[in-house]
């Protein structure tokens, strides 16, 4: 294999795996960038968005000008933008610096398939499968590796020498001329249901390269290096599988249903813990091995720069739209979520047989980091703060309480990641559907097999998840004449009783729960929430909150 071809395909990988090596450093740009759940989604969609819309017209200025010309063009803009993106200090200028990029990746992208299919097929189309797969698969390992040693923008620093090494190959070597179709066989018919089925399975990919990291990561607290030592359970499946052989449909069908499988069982995750996510990475990289190699240049034609500039459009643009759907829905659930577990910690702390006086500040102490953003995080830290203020029995008690706190939070993020991972297991599962070949009985086993485990693996995690995560706080109603309240003896303990049905008389009259009476009080965004929602200032209760904590 020419040196040139082999560089050329380290670089195609990378601005083919781009979007997911840059997906593990996404929690980290939603901190430094102060932006949102949909503008670290953004990140990606620009960047898959301007793929998906480049690649057809650049496919033809490669056929027009040669390799040469496009390729060396493509990948030179392609490192000037890398470096821009690792110099942005806020999210506009990485987004237009992410759309130049990827106009450089897609040029970069036609010119290398053309440049490497233009030599020993069989070698060439080894080296470009391994590219297609592996490099997408492996991405967010890369990713993560690099933000855990340096920062986010070691992603883009690094990316900018491969490019301008690619640069020089295409300038390097000759100009390769490139037919519309390949001249010595017939035209393959792009049939529309792998073409679809392409486009959906990439979606749903979506759900273990894109969510489940922000799940891992900005969800759960797990650094970047941990994340990406999980995720290396994708490629490595993904790798085994390409090496499987037998009847294209069967393998595109297969794999799109294991697809599937991984991706609906992600949704019930019955704890924080990263080893439930091994097997679900583990049967979705099967499928995405299997599913990708059968569609591209089997069931789809990918012999010519035209060829793959449209097998590369599908891809980008279902993981594209997919992300433009999805990322609102994430991000309202899981403000949701998070607003909804922070009274759940309330909840707790009110409850918790702990003193009067050590409980002053406790609930707005320990709740006041847990943010959608970076919600767990936030919790650990405030509880590492608050857990040296007690001692003896009262520490056990705050213990319990944190971990059921943390619990709760934990459950929540799964929650509002539920959706998300349901629908794109879905799109899987319609691929599958729509590649099934029914009439041929030698295939049934394998077809019988994969059914059985997209109905078991879901079906299993939503039994460990109801049998594993710790039933959710209830949230109870203040109007309820015979609540159950802490006592821990004595005049405070029985001043703390009177302060807590006084808070609950205060909260009923107001319409609201006590947990968010008291979060209104104690946080003025709270605050100013809790007064859009009930129409009055929670700060006017602020005597019942204070007898509450002993003020």
């Amino acid at each position: 294999m020419r040196a040139r071809s082999i560089v050329l395909a380290v670089a195609a990988g990378l601005a083919m795996a781009d979007a997911s090596v840059v997906t593990l450093a996404l929690p980290e740009m939603l901190r430094a960038l102060n932006t949102t759940v949909e503008g670290v989604a953004a990140v990606i969609g620009v960047y898959t968005a301007v793929l998906a819309l480049g690649h057809i017209p650049l496919g033809r200025a490669v056929t027009a000008l040669g390799t040469r010309t496009v390729g060396a063009a493509g990948f030179a803009l392609f490192a000037l933008a890398s470096i821009a993106c690792a110099g942005a200090n806020d999210l506009t200028g990485l987004l237009i610096a992410r759309g130049a990029q990827a106009l450089g990746g897609s040029a970069g992208l036609v010119a290398a398939f053309a440049v490497i299919a233009h030599g020993d097929e069989r070698q060439a189309r080894r080296l470009w499968i391994g590219t297609s797969v592996l490099a997408t698969a492996i991405g967010p390992a890369l990713g993560g590796v690099l933000t855990q040693a340096f920062d986010w923008r070691a992603i883009f620093v690094t990316q900018a020498p491969i490019a301008a090494a690619a640069t020089i190959a295409c300038l390097a070597g000759p100009r390769v001329a490139v037919p519309e179709r390949a001249p010595e066989r017939p035209a393959t018919r792009f049939a529309w249901r792998p073409a679809l089925a392409l486009a959906l399975v990439s979606a749903a990919l979506t759900a273990v390269l894109f969510l489940l990291v922000l799940v891992l990561v900005a969800g759960f607290g797990v650094t970047p290096l941990r994340g990406a030592a999980t995720v290396t359970v994708l490629p490595v499946a993904a790798l085994i599988a390409t090496r499987i052989g037998g009847d294209p449909r069967v393998r595109a069908a297969v794999g799109c249903a294991l697809v599937a499988a991984g991706v609906l069982a992600l949704a019930w995750l019955p704890d924080a813990r990263l080893a439930w996510t091994l097997v679900p990475q583990a049967v979705a990289g099967l499928g995405m091995g299997l599913a990708l190699k059968a569609l591209g240049g089997e069931l789809l034609p990918e012999r010519t720069a035209h060829d793959a500039a449209r097998l590369l459009t599908l891809r980008h643009a279902g993981i594209a739209l997919i992300l433009a759907v999805l990322a609102p829905i994430v991000a309202h659930q899981l403000d949701t979520a998070t607003a909804h577990a922070r009274q759940q910690g309330v909840a707790l702390v009110l409850d918790a047989p702990l003193p009067p006086t050590q409980k002053i500040g406790l609930a707005p102490a320990l709740l006041k980091g847990v943010q959608a953003k970076t919600p767990r995080t936030g919790l650990q830290a405030a509880i590492a703060r608050e857990r040296p203020k007690f001692q003896g029995s009262d520490r056990q008690t705050f213990d319990g309480m944190a971990g059921r706190a943390d619990d709760t939070l934990v459950g929540a993020i799964g929650k509002a990641f539920r959706v998300a991972f349901l629908v794109t297991g879905a799109l899987a599962l319609v691929a599958a559907l729509l590649l099934v070949p029914w009439g041929a009985r030698a295939s049934a086993a394998a077809l019988v097999a994969a059914a059985v485990v997209v109905v078991a693996l879901p079906a299993g995690y939503f039994a460990l998840h109801r049998d594993i995560a710790p039933a959710p706080v209830a949230i109870q109603d203040p109007c309820h004449a015979h609540r159950q309240l802490p006592n821990t003896g004595g005049i405070a303990g029985a001043l703390q009783v009177q302060a807590l049905k006084l808070l609950d008389t205060a909260a009923c009259r107001l319409g609201s729960s006590r947990e968010e009476l008291v979060l209104g009080v104690a946080d003025k965004d709270d605050a100013r929430r809790f007064k859009e929602k009930y129409g009055v200032d929670p700060r006017s209760v602020v005597g019942v909150l204070g007898r509450l904590i002993g003020g």
